[in-house]
């Protein structure tokens, strides 16, 4: 056992290749502080959407499409104001956690109205993208839910199934708009 300490201490340790610690969650408390960093996750998506909505309003070509994602902001906003009163509620200043999934979900969506022309392709291309945040959204809000219930976070639970609800109805206008969207080949080789 000391031989093998001693040629532990001739190691030399590179600190520029060490990542940070990140928390282990465990137990109750765990649990708890878990949901809370995943509610600061969800306040940092939702911060993301405002940020990205008028840039999709402005890329969008239909009028259908304009309307359901200012329908959208307007209840994104109202979603944000709802977790900044529970963060407030707790006596905690609301706070970002950092989600690398609606980053990569928005720079899909980016990438997209690069790649494509104002028109309908584009307004094709939003809607496919809005609607695969859509499904993490629901996802998200649906765990979230059952999270909060297991942990007798009433009042919670009842504004993340508010917001479940529309996060539903936007997937469901989104799918419509998605369902307009035909094209049709001028010739036999499309």
């Amino acid at each position: 056992m000391d031989a093998a300490r001693k040629s532990l201490e001739n190691i030399e340790v590179n600190f520029e290749n060490v990542r940070p610690t990140r928390n282990r969650f465990d137990g109750r408390s765990g649990f708890r502080e878990f949901f809370l960093n995943e509610l600061k996750s969800l306040y940092y998506v939702e911060k993301a959407l405002l940020k990205a909505f008028p840039k999709l309003i402005k890329n969008s070509c239909s009028f259908e499409l304009i309307e359901a994602i200012t329908i959208h902001q307007e209840e994104t906003k109202l979603q944000s104001l709802r977790l900044e009163d529970d963060f407030l509620h707790r006596n905690e200043n609301p706070v970002l956690e950092r989600c690398q999934a609606i980053e990569a979900l928005l720079d899909n969506i980016d990438s997209i109205i690069e790649d494509t022309k104002f028109g309908m392709v584009r307004d094709a291309g939003i809607v496919l993208g809005l609607l695969q945040i859509e499904h993490y959204e629901i996802a998200t809000y649906t765990t979230l839910i059952t999270f909060a219930e297991n942990l007798q976070e009433n009042e919670i639970a009842q504004w993340l199934f508010q917001a479940l609800n529309e996060e539903k109805i936007a997937e469901l206008r989104l799918a419509k708009i998605a369902n307009t969207i035909r094209f049709y080949p001028d010739d036999s080789s499309f």
